[in-house]
């Protein structure tokens, strides 16, 4: 619906020049050799026009339509040409045409005098001469045109349905919609060839004027949906013009022209492939995949190539600005403007241009080195998709192991990949070889991430190797690409390769920093907790499963801390909630997010009742709390409750925020057992204990009590065995008691982080 005024304009404005430049041709007199008979069959079908055009509008206009509407508008301004004068004996002026063809033809649907104009205007942008009025070879010239358009209507016609977006949303495949605005180009580029449109001063503001008339005029007396909408959508077009041409675009010859008419209908085609097909971004199969990448690439190309760029080499701020201020409230979400130019401007400052550190001196808009940037990101994110396509013959859901990812990594010929299919540029490809390096880094994690097949990381404490999938390893990729995306925008030493970049806690606090409007929106931030990005650093390292407690997070800790997010802290707690709100858990009062609230006693039975549902995921941890009586059970419930608090926690209600914490925290226990308990037993020895001290050795010297790393070493293990912080003489009697000191279970576990979160509030 959007755009459906740029691809009739052009045919709609030629069919109804020629139809008012048949009608008031004689100014009322009678010609001197033959008297014309108003009912003659070559004059009588102007009278169907207006219904022809409605019916072309929706789509269900024939090709017999077409044809026989067309010839018979020929046939009646060679007559008209041949057998009547006007005021002048070579021409006929506007207002002599209007007139005749409003009293004879046209008694439900009005040319005015100011939609008469604009169609004079267009008249001479199409054929050349004066807007006053009509000679008679042009009459002969549009007789010409006429022909090129009706051959070219008869072409549409199949494709009109598609390109108006009146079919419904799973009526178009990405090939048909291909097909209809490849037609579509190639009808207009000839039009173009074929008139004075090159040549012309014909600006925006005449075609909205134009079509404003021309709405009018077809919907006669009675109203007509589609074209009732289009005013609304005028502004979009016009700023999205604004961007592509610039506001003051100077298009000077026929190369020009066509260059823009190709921009215009490039971006026309990818809208029509969001409505029908990327809509959703389902990357659920191999096929979807790459329409989304196909989607990515063709958008890159319609910036890099449209005239706004080309031309001046940069799209400015302002442009930008104003097709966001205009767009937005049309698609009626939650997403506040402000908070998309933050983000837009964030991503110039920050991933596009690293080596300006977010500094916004001398900026003026998106400019090419901009784009050179993100199509960088859009080929390393391609190339590792290429290679989890080459997994098992394209066997979606075939189990794949990490020795297999390694072995096939080895095999998989990636300098083809990038030569032929990506970039022929040396030096983007020496940077892609180097994004290929850090994927190995990856794929050498001490654990595989890996997804099951409801999207959750896996974690799984047993001697077999985790299972990845296509599935899972595309949504991996897509893990490392906004782990990648934010290393490079907030992190140090990200000229080469990220395994050798980091990112320090202010990074990361400006990241929150820039996102928080955004996020806020989409109610991912809770708008309680101010900049989270200092609480976050601490965690992804201390509990994913790469975090070894230093000052800095590198590649492989933000990877994980990114993938727990979005898999644990926003999809897995979403699914959560929902089912407890099927389970009549929910309470009529909202939570901060505007979410219900749910009854706490309902929540902690579910939660029990359904936790290898919600956490099959967790298998380990699962069986774990499936094996806990009443009161251990109680005690691992309060301890979840206590971490997952938030500031203004209401007594007997579980919000929105209290589950995202939870799943969150049970994330992090099993990434804290995944990698210590060295026998897989399900429980953590004193020495396997004493192996993950060191993650936490930093956070503890903080403290300022010691810094004697044998004293916090054996202070964390009271910590984890007795779940309070020691004393003295604590410590002292600590070390009598690991002659017959048990095992810590993944319990003990959750009261270290409780303990940890305590300490932290009370500062």
């Amino acid at each position: 619906m959007s755009f459906k005024n740029k691809v009739l304009l052009g045919l709609i404005s030629v069919l109804t020049v020629s139809t008012v430049g048949c009608s008031d041709f004689i100014n009322g007199q009678k010609a001197q050799k033959e008297e014309i008979k108003f009912s003659n069959e070559r004059l009588a079908c102007l009278k169907d026009v207006p219904p022809s055009l409605k019916k072309f509008s929706v789509g269900e206009a024939t090709k017999t339509d077409i044809r026989g509407g067309m010839d018979c508008m020929r046939d009646a301004l060679i007559y008209f040409q041949k057998k009547t004068y006007g005021a002048r004996s070579d021409a006929y002026t506007v207002e002599e045409m209007r007139r005749f063809f409003s009293k004879y033809f046209l008694k439900e649907n009005v040319v005015t005098p100011e939609f008469a104009q604009e169609l004079m205007k267009i008249k001479k942008a199409l054929l050349g001469g004066s807007s006053a009025y009509l000679t008679k070879e042009e009459i002969t010239r549009l007789v010409d045109v006429l022909a090129i358009v009706r051959d070219e209507a008869v072409e549409l016609a199949p494709h009109v349905q598609i390109l108006l977006t009146s079919l419904p949303k799973e009526g178009a495949r990405w090939d048909n919609v291909s097909a209809a605005t490849e037609q579509l180009r190639v009808s207009l580029q000839r039009l173009l060839d074929k008139t004075e449109l090159a040549k012309s001063d014909y600006g925006f503001d005449d075609a909205k004027k134009a079509l404003a008339g021309f709405r009018e005029f077809i919907k006669g007396s009675e109203p007509f949906a589609p074209y009732d909408q289009y005013s609304k959508w005028i502004p979009v077009v016009e700023a999205v013009k604004n961007v592509l041409m610039g506001q003051q675009a100077q298009i000077v010859n026929l190369h020009q022209w066509k260059n823009s008419l190709d921009s215009l209908i490039d971006l026309y085609g990818l809208a029509l492939k969001y409505h029908y097909v990327i809509q959703n971004f389902d990357m659920s199969t191999e096929s979807k995949v790459r329409e989304v990448s196909q989607f990515i690439g063709q958008t890159l190309d319609l910036i890099e190539n449209c005239h706004q760029m080309k031309t001046t080499g940069v799209i400015p701020l302002e442009d930008i600005d104003s097709l966001i201020d205009t767009v937005m409230p049309k698609l009626h979400l939650s997403i506040r403007e402000k908070s998309i130019k933050r983000l837009y401007r964030a991503a110039i400052l920050r991933l596009l241009d690293p080596a300006r550190r977010g500094d916004s001196r001398g900026v003026l808009g998106l400019e090419k080195k901009h784009l050179a940037a993100l199509r960088r990101e859009y080929n390393v994110w391609r190339l590792n998709q290429s290679f989890i396509d080459f997994q098992n013959d394209h066997a979606e859901d075939a189990p794949i192991t990490q020795q297999s990812l390694l072995e096939k990594y080895k095999k998989f010929n990636s300098g083809y990949i990038i030569e032929k299919g990506l970039s022929n540029d040396p030096y983007e490809q020496i940077a892609l070889d180097k994004s290929w390096d850090d994927t190995l880094d990856l794929l050498k994690s001490p654990v595989l991430l890996a997804y099951n097949s409801h999207g959750r990381v896996q974690e799984i404490n047993t001697d077999t190797p985790v299972q990845a999938s296509w599935a899972s390893l595309t949504k991996s990729n897509l893990m490392r690409a906004l782990s990648r995306g934010l290393m490079i925008a907030y992190g140090e030493n990200v000229a080469g390769r990220m395994s050798e970049a980091r990112l320090s806690k202010q990074g990361l606090i400006d990241w929150y920093d820039d996102f928080m409007d955004l996020m806020l929106d989409l109610k991912a931030f809770d708008p309680r907790s101010g900049n989270s990005g200092s609480r976050s650093f601490m965690e992804a390292n201390f509990f994913t499963m790469s975090g070894n407690g230093d000052d800095w997070m590198d590649s492989r800790e933000t990877y994980e801390f990114v993938s727990l997010l979005f898999s644990a802290g926003l999809s897995s707690s979403a699914n959560l909630s929902a089912d407890m709100t099927a389970a009549s858990c929910a309470v009529l009062e909202k939570d901060i997010f505007g979410f219900n609230y749910l009854d706490e006693k309902c929540f902690k039975t579910q939660l029990r009742r359904n936790f290898g549902n919600y956490f099959d995921n967790l298998p380990q941890m699962s069986h774990f709390v499936a094996g806990l009586d009443d009161e251990q059970w109680n005690e691992f419930y309060r301890n979840l409750i206590f971490v997952s608090a938030s500031i203004d926690q209401r007594p007997g209600l579980i919000e929105t925020a209290n589950i995202r914490t939870i799943v969150t925290i049970l994330h992090y226990v099993e990434s804290i057992m995944v990698i210590y308990d060295k026998d897989r037993n399900q429980t953590l020895s004193l020495d396997e204990v004493y192996g993950a001290a060191p993650r936490f050795m930093s956070f503890l010297k903080s403290q300022g009590k010691t810094s004697s790393e044998m004293i916090l070493k054996q202070g964390f293990a009271y910590l984890v065995f007795n779940g309070n912080e020691p004393s003295v003489t604590d410590l002292a009697k600590f070390q009598a008691q690991k002659l017959w000191l048990g095992e810590a279970t993944r319990g003990d576990i959750l009261r270290v982080i409780k303990a940890l979160k305590d300490k932290l509030n009370k500062g």
